[in-house]
């Protein structure tokens, strides 16, 4: 049991460390038995919650469904002083537990999926009605399926097969089948979606499963759903039923085995032992059963051995009791992954339910934070609840005294940094990079016209696109626009750094920096130790002339070693009176890291930014490439901006700049550009 025997060894050591990396932490209790927040309906048994920005004011706001009373689906809005409830589906409705959300219908806002329980065969999604909300108005509801059998305990969005469109993957139990959906063009109009069958169980008998469960549970019934790329195939991968499956081709996936013996079970995954194929963790959502994560062990190095081998099985919580919430995420910000789990009171039983954290050092050793005990969490939800920056929780009880709803927000609210409005108050200019196509195609003046109208007023220089800088500071002048940071190889440094200086002298650039370390097909600490000292050396010669040395951070530098993350060596390494960096927010979260943070562990060490937005539910990947496909425009995927802006206010950020890598970059860049506006 690798939880409490880390403890035990080494318990005076790692309480140390902890303190000293991790601040003692106030969970301030809000509750609707207090009065603090009220509940979503009269009924007895809650079944789901999601939490997400519903009305695009950059606060998070949550959901909660119930099956037996009307209303049975409610949205609790964030308020300067608590939440307000309003109404989405005002009928009562047979709702299961495991639903999730996604912009189905592609008009810039979040909708809701959820499917029925054992009493009907339906799965529904309703469409956000943003920006017009009611608190009595319901919102419109479509149905996704409508046809076999009953029970659909767990759906989850994903693109399971690589084509940059998202999948809907979902259990019916009582017809033993997992499916996957496209979403079609117009998921109104197409009412139910087409799904096909993708893995089916039979009920005649199962393996010898993990602990004991409750009579209601099936023969060989599966369910719980998580999506991590397990092969390192640059493709997610669905991960359901003790089980992993890849996609083939057409409709065809492969199923995998991780635990047959711990097929009803929740799911989460994750880089929890860094290096290698991510971990997957199984725990027993109803009944009793131990934590279990499970790390692939390859058979070897050998021709026909690489990408064969076996999941290697450990027990973290010899007893978990109906511990139905699930996360895997980096809680205390130290780049290592941790593990959130949170236990039911099933039929008021487990008065000691017990909702914690197991904090990983990214070694696959935990220590348990306790965060509270005696409190029913199902379904619960471990996210930023009032803006501040930090991760709260949502407690939902299924039927401990219910009608309830709890609420632990860490170390209460305070300065709210996600709001939208007011957020950005710096003007944007765009990384020219973001137009090459467009370049070739067009030419140079025609495309420096079409920057100018789009509104920007300066621009970062990557390239000449085929002119001499000369003749590129013309066309720029010509249309309005300055260069104040340009970027050059790593070897233009190295060979002819007074050319740098003449170049950026000739467009006024104050800030002049590179965007990749050379490395072979890994990122080492030699590279790193190479460009730390090359980077300070480069960094003092160009202050004696008057310009800023900045390196653009790509991705690879939060890889990690024994010795560590590489980030850290290259933040401690440099000399901040010489050495400033450019955070890119994309590629600073493909990593798996929250650009937020980054900027707030290492502040004052950025002067620019590249604001460019991440694909929802993209590969996670510390190898500085990425498709183009991943690059959307801002304010429709998955990063901060808000939150990011008002830290980098704070820190004195200096430039930003624009940049999308979509092959549709012309047509996302006045989008992206639209949202902007909005945060001003």
């Amino acid at each position: 049991m690798k939880v409490r025997r880390f403890a035990f060894l080494l318990a005076l050591f790692y309480t140390a460390f902890l303190f000293a990396a991790t601040p003692t932490i106030n969970w301030v209790h809000l509750s609707s038995a207090n009065g603090d927040l009220d509940v979503p309906n009269d009924g007895k048994e809650q079944t789901s919650s999601l939490v997400f920005d519903v009305d695009l004011d950059g606060l998070n706001d949550f959901v909660i469904s119930e099956r037996t009373e009307a209303p049975a689906v409610t949205w609790f809005r964030r308020t300067a002083d608590g939440w307000s409830k309003f109404i989405v589906e005002d009928k009562p409705l047979h709702i299961e537990a495991g639903s999730d959300l996604h912009d189905i219908d592609n008009d810039g806002d979040l909708d809701i999926l959820m499917g029925g329980d054992w009493q009907n065969n339906e799965i529904w999604w309703w469409e956000n009605p943003y920006p017009h909300y009611d608190a009595h108005t319901p919102w419109k509801r479509y149905l996704v399926k409508n046809w076999g059998g009953h029970k659909h305990h767990d759906q989850l969005f994903g693109d399971y097969d690589g084509d940059f469109k998202m999948e809907l993957a979902y259990w019916c139990q009582n017809d033993g089948d997992l499916y996957v959906a496209e979403i079609p063009d117009d998921p109104k109009a197409a009412q139910p979606w087409p799904a096909q069958v993708i893995y089916h169980y039979h009920r005649d008998s199962e393996m010898q499963q993990r602990g004991s469960y409750p009579d209601f549970k099936g023969v060989n019934e599966h369910e719980g759903m998580a999506q991590a790329d397990i092969d390192g195939d640059g493709v997610m991968d669905l991960i359901a039923g003790g089980r992993w499956f890849k996609h083939l081709q057409g409709g065809t996936y492969a199923e995998n085995i991780i635990d047959a013996g711990y097929t009803f079970s929740r799911a989460a995954a994750g880089q929890l032992i860094e290096g290698g194929r991510p971990e997957v963790i199984l725990v027993v959502g109803d009944g009793l059963a131990p934590m279990m994560l499970y790390e692939w062990q390859e058979r070897g190095d050998e021709p026909g051995q690489k990408g064969a081998g076996a999941w290697l099985a450990t027990e973290l919580l010899p007893e978990v009791d109906n511990g139905h919430s699930l996360k895997i995420l980096d809680f205390d910000g130290d780049g290592h992954l941790d593990i959130w789990n949170a236990e039911m009171r099933l039929g008021g039983g487990n008065p000691d339910a017990v909702n914690r954290i197991l904090l990983g050092d990214g070694k696959g050793h935990f220590e348990e934070m306790v965060i509270s005990s005696g409190f029913a969490n199902h379904e619960s939800k471990i996210v930023d609840l009032d803006g501040d920056g930090d991760y709260d929780i949502l407690g939902k009880p299924y039927g401990w005294e219910t009608p309830r709803l709890d609420i632990w927000l860490q170390n209460g609210t305070g300065e709210v940094i996600s709001a939208r409005q007011g957020s950005l108050k710096a003007d944007v200019g765009l990384q020219l990079y973001s137009l090459r196509f467009e370049f070739d195609s067009a030419g140079v003046p025609e495309t420096i016209a079409k920057v100018k109208q789009m509104g920007f007023k300066s621009v970062e220089l990557s390239s000449y696109y085929g002119h001499s800088p000369a003749e590129f500071k013309k066309i720029l002048q010509q249309n309005g626009l300055r260069s104040p940071s340009m970027l050059f190889d790593y070897q233009r440094f190295a060979d002819d750094l007074d050319g740098i200086v003449k170049e950026a002298n000739l467009f006024g650039a104050t800030h002049v920096g590179l965007a990749w370390i050379p490395h072979g097909a890994t990122f080492t600490r030699q590279d790193m130790d190479k460009a730390i000292a090359d980077f300070n050396r480069f960094g003092k010669q160009l202050k004696a002339k008057g310009l800023t040395f900045f390196y653009h951070l790509h991705g690879y530098e939060f890889t990690s070693d024994e010795q560590g993350f590489f980030i850290e060596a290259l933040m401690a390494g440099t000399e901040p009176h010489y050495v400033t960096f450019e955070l890119d927010a994309f590629w600073t979260a493909i990593t798996g890291f929250d650009p937020v943070r980054v900027m707030q562990k290492y502040a004052g060490r950025f002067d620019l930014i590249h604001v460019k937005d991440l694909r929802p539910r993209t590969v996670v990947s510390t190898s500085g490439g990425a498709p183009d496909e991943t690059s959307v425009p801002i304010g429709s995927g998955c990063i901060n901006f808000p939150a990011l802006f008002r830290v980098a206010a704070n820190q004195n950020v200096k430039l930003y700049f624009i940049e999308d890598e979509a092959k549709e970059a012309a047509d996302q860049i006045p989008v992206s550009v639209t949202y902007l506006q909005t945060l001003k």
